[in-house]
């Protein structure tokens, strides 16, 4: 079920811009309500825990023409997290109530910012998290990554998520996102310029200053963090039922230390295919120095993603992931083993809302040898 809230430009859109030819907003949302259990194994303290989540968001959209002739668009989106904070709390999402420091708040973070002007087949964008950007995968899923189905996974009792890979667990190397640990358009501010074309369409983007909006967990003062810029390709070549992405992200480091030589680097590519009721697909992310700054140790890793699902009917699908990663992980010597995300996922379709059940192993997290954990969770999704 989708729905939308349409105001009239009349009524909005003459309040506060002139000159506009013609103008549509819409209200959208979404909810997904989920429950996780969590169960580890190793050597390593850690957190074994089940519990509730929720993503709530609500997008707001404007769209039309200018009086020179072009269109436009505007918007931007609020997403309402549960709370932020591990096993620790999270200091970034601290706040001062009634003189009292509140931790582990309930988080409104910043999303799918946006001011575009659009020329045919060009749209020059200023914003956050909305032009295409290297954190797409072509292996196929249902409903859900392999970031999202582990996360939280190996919580350790101190030092949080950016522990190094041999001293504690911490969680998963898998980034999903590729260079940086927090670079990109789902981050900072920037300036866009994507083009479509018959064959796919090409992005390119420029973030003056990385550290001009923190990520939601981010707790690190980016000082010493210059610009940064983004390449990308997604499309299927001409070629139905394909689809290809490449990327390649830079952020730069004025001022390189012992454990950071230089630049941060990040590059990504895959290729999948539609047969139909089934579609396959393989994806390869590497990242090269990326580290945040205050963490001891680099990210050298390469992550390979494999995915397959089958549409079994309208309302039934199945799907398996599969990722491998090697490299250095927060540490000055590469992981002692292989971190394995093995992961399936069964969805339906009920119309109004769609569910979701993944079980998901994580072995050896992080490179440490059988620190394992086992993961279901369980989704509801529902859109208006």
């Amino acid at each position: 079920m989708k729905s939308k809230l349409l105001l009239s430009s009349a009524l909005v859109g003459s309040l506060a811009v002139t000159g506009i030819a013609s103008a549509q907003t819409t209200i959208t949302g979404s909810l997904d309500l989920s429950y996780k259990t969590i169960s580890n194994k190793g050597t390593i303290t850690k957190q074994t825990d089940s519990g509730f989540g929720r993503e709530s968001q609500i997008n707001v959209a404007n769209k039309g023409k200018l009086n020179n002739g072009m269109n436009y668009a505007a918007g931007f989106s609020l997403e309402f997290d549960g709370k932020s904070g591990g096993a620790t709390g999270d200091t970034t999402s601290t706040s001062t109530l009634g003189g009292a420091i509140q931790p582990n708040i309930q988080r409104i973070s910043r999303e799918n910012i946006y001011m575009d002007l659009i020329l045919g087949n060009t749209t020059l964008s200023v914003g956050a998290d909305h032009l295409n950007n290297m954190s797409f995968s072509s292996a196929p899923r249902v409903t859900v990554n392999a970031a999202t189905a582990v996360a939280s996974a190996q919580l350790v009792t101190s030092g949080g998520d950016d522990v190094a890979a041999g001293t504690a667990s911490g969680g998963s190397a898998y980034l999903f996102y590729p260079g940086a640990a927090a670079l990109g358009s789902s981050n900072y501010m920037g300036l866009g310029l994507q083009q479509a074309t018959p064959f796919g369409t090409l992005t390119g983007q420029y973030f003056p200053k990385a550290s001009a909006q923190q990520a939601a967990n981010d707790g690190v003062a980016r000082t010493n963090v210059k610009d940064a810029y983004e390449l990308h390709f997604r499309g299927d070549l001409g070629v139905k039922g394909l689809t290809f992405n490449a990327g390649y992200n830079v952020i730069g480091h004025p001022t390189p230390s012992t454990t950071q030589e230089g630049n941060q680097k990040g590059k990504a590519v895959g290729v999948g295919y539609n047969f139909g009721q089934i579609a396959i697909g393989v994806q390869r992310n590497y990242t090269d120095n990326g580290v945040q700054l205050g963490q001891a140790g680099k990210i050298d890793t390469k992550s390979t993603e494999y995915g397959v699902t089958f549409a079994a009917t309208k309302e039934l699908s199945i799907g398996a992931t599969a990722v491998k990663t090697d490299g250095t992980f927060r540490s000055t010597t590469p992981m002692t083993a292989d971190e394995d995300i093995r992961a399936v996922t069964v969805g339906y379709n009920l119309g109004a809302i769609s569910v979701s059940a993944t079980y998901a192993s994580l072995e050896n997290a992080r490179g440490v040898n059988q620190n394992d954990s086992d993961i279901v969770l369980v989704r509801a999704n529902t859109r208006f």
